[in-house]
């Protein structure tokens, strides 16, 4: 369980650093040509890669081999069992855990900060739209005093497209998901640039409403730039989060939205999604590169009370395939199969991905998802209830640069 979630974290990871890196490179142009609003629109990209791997995919058929036993009774020598390696996906989990744990705790401790002091906030405060379900807009006691009608008018027109955007529950996802990946810087700067682009989007969307009312929007931001920002997830904020330089020259360049741009705006979206789900199908029919299979030689041995069965079987498989071995022994505990999927190869050994149907007892030796060393062998075993009956499985894994083929039969 805990190399799966490792495994789905590392994607993720991949997935969020590619959505973000093309949204740096793609983001100039979708300022200059479909306007602040698309930019915005665009991050809607980076929730759609990370869902690709949701996305049903075609089966990969499995190779079955059908292991027959025979021999006669005798005594089983059972090979010395290695020591696994020390395995350090836990450490791994925790350390993230630990990280995950104190980014959220932190965002937690700033909305709370937040939510304490009601809806008026200190002097010098940026306004802000607070809360998720029913956001409000919460004022500094000097509101009025620092800002003309005017001004004070068009600052509520721009909190009231945050709420009519839902904002805030953006800022949340976007949140979580910082809280999730602390550790990809890339995604700090994501977030910098997501709420910067949420006050783009908004001054444009109030002055494409009121284009009369540049001069005052203008004023209402020179008034603002000193004005103290706030640091909660859930608060949309008329402060200072884009460079002041630089966002009153987007109030110069403002491109309203149409059916053109909303259209160009989805087939962007909609192919960079599609190349990453494209980059993650797999591919069945390429042959496998150099070094990418493992040659298992299974030796099976069956105990009932003196009597021993052995058979041996070799197979051959490249990483991420399933290898079906189904058993037929004439003895009490016949009728099983195992599962038997090569999960990963290194300079030291590899990893399985082991399950079992019919037995007596569910494998019980080790995690059924073992790291095993090169031309060492490892043991799983099943023991019946009463003691008198033992299946036990030997393999032992070398590596190999031939492309998978049918098994031989041992002895």
């Amino acid at each position: 369980m805990s190399e799966q979630l490792l495994a789905m974290l590392s994607q993720q990871a991949v997935l969020l650093s590619v959505g973000v890196m093309t949204l740096a490179v793609l983001r100039p142009l979708l300022l200059r040509r479909l306007g602040a609003g698309s930019a915005y629109a665009a991050w809607l990209l980076v929730p759609a890669i990370l869902l690709t791997p949701l996305l049903p995919r075609p089966a990969q058929e499995p190779l079955h081999v059908v292991m027959q036993v025979a021999g006669t009774a005798e005594t089983a020598t059972i090979p010395a069992v290695p020591v696994p390696p020390l395995d350090q996906t836990s450490m791994w989990l925790a350390l993230w855990l630990v990280g995950a744990s104190l980014v959220a705790a932190t965002q937690a401790w700033q909305q709370w900060r937040l939510a304490r002091q009601g809806l008026q906030l200190p002097a010098g405060s940026s306004p802000a739209l607070v809360g998720l379900l029913r956001p409000v807009v919460a004022l500094p006691i000097d509101f009025e005093q620092r800002f003309s009608a005017a001004e004070r008018a068009l600052i509520l027109a721009h909190e009231n497209v945050h709420r009519a955007r839902g904002d805030n529950a953006w800022n949340l996802l976007a949140c979580a998901l910082r809280a999730l990946h602390w550790w990809n810087p890339l995604v700090w700067w994501a977030m910098q640039r997501l709420r910067a682009d949420q006050e783009l989007a908004c001054d444009a969307a109030v002055l494409v409403r009121r284009p009369d009312a540049l001069a005052d929007y203008k004023r209402a931001l020179l008034a603002a730039h000193n004005l103290t920002p706030h640091g909660a997830p859930l608060a949309s904020r008329w402060g200072t989060a884009h460079p002041l330089v630089e966002r009153i020259e987007m109030l110069n360049h403002l491109t309203p939205m149409n059916r053109r741009r909303a259209g160009a705006m989805t087939l962007l979206l909609a192919s960079a999604a599609g190349l990453a789900y494209a980059a993650q199908t797999p591919q069945l029919a390429p042959p496998p590169a150099s070094g990418d299979a493992v040659r298992l030689t299974l030796l099976l041995i069956v105990q009932e009370g003196s009597n021993v069965r052995r058979s041996s079987k070799v197979v051959v498989g490249k990483v991420g395939q399933r290898m079906r071995v189904e058993v037929d022994i004439p003895t009490k505990a016949s009728g099983f199969s195992f599962d038997v999927t090569t999960i990963s190869l290194d300079d030291e050994g590899f990893g399985l991905d082991i399950t079992a149907e019919g037995l007596p007892k569910p494998l019980s030796i080790g995690n059924p998802r073992m790291t095993a060393w090169w031309e060492q062998p490892t043991l799983l075993e099943s023991i019946d209830e009463k003691g008198t009956g033992r299946v036990s499985m030997f393999i032992v894994g070398k590596r190999v640069t031939a492309t998978p083929s049918a098994s031989q039969p041992g002895s």
